[in-house]
């Protein structure tokens, strides 16, 4: 009986598509029921992922301009890169780009992938995810935005991610310089409270 009647509703939507834009019409209609049904029965799931992603921090967007300006200032950085950072997706979007004269727009917008197939980026950004502020020597470009970094004379590299601990990975921050710079120790503080800086936590 079921299945008769079934095949009644059938028969007669098929008889009611007798143009291209009625076909279309029903097709549309399905999507729309289909994807109201997706949500109604994964609601809980939803409104739960979304706030939790409000729980996220984000760029300071507010605090880029700074954040730059203090490892110029007390790193005597040739550059500053600071990206916007999705694991789940693996992007690694540039978000701003700065030297000593100030802000580089021409790179802005690329993503560079988060893992890819170079092996110095993969083990960098394993240590990022893992707290880390991963420095070395930047001798062959591992990727499009590592060949602009090299034009700037730029052999010696440190990152780290925004925030600097294993909590989140929303942001990157990457400063170089023309040789390994002396004190270390100082520069990692600073490249640390750069990214500091730039983690917006709720209520800021």
């Amino acid at each position: 009986m079921t299945e008769e009647k079934g095949l009644g509703v059938l028969d007669r939507v098929l008889s009611y598509v007798d143009s291209p834009f009625k076909l279309i019409a029903i097709l549309v209609m399905g999507v729309f029921a289909f994807v109201g049904y997706l949500f109604w029965q994964n609601q809980a799931f939803l409104i739960s992922a979304y706030q939790e992603q409000k729980k996220m921090p984000a760029i300071y967007e507010e605090r880029v301009d700074d954040a730059a300006s203090v490892l110029f200032k007390h790193t005597d950085a040739k550059f500053v890169a600071i990206f916007k950072v999705n694991p789940i997706l693996g992007t690694r979007v540039l978000h701003r780009l700065y030297t000593k004269d100030g802000r580089s727009k021409d790179m802005e917008g690329i993503d560079v992938g988060l893992f890819t197939t170079n092996h110095s980026n993969n083990n960098d950004v394993v240590k990022l995810m893992a707290g880390e502020t991963p420095c070395s020597q930047y001798l062959r470009p591992q990727s499009e935005l590592g060949i602009w970094y090299i034009a700037q004379s730029v052999s010696y590299t440190c990152r780290i991610a925004v925030p600097p601990d294993r909590s989140r990975f929303i942001g990157q921050v990457t400063a170089g310089w023309s040789t390994q710079p002396d004190n270390m120790e100082h520069i990692l503080s600073m490249m640390e409270i750069a990214a500091t800086m730039l983690t917006k936590r709720g209520g800021q």
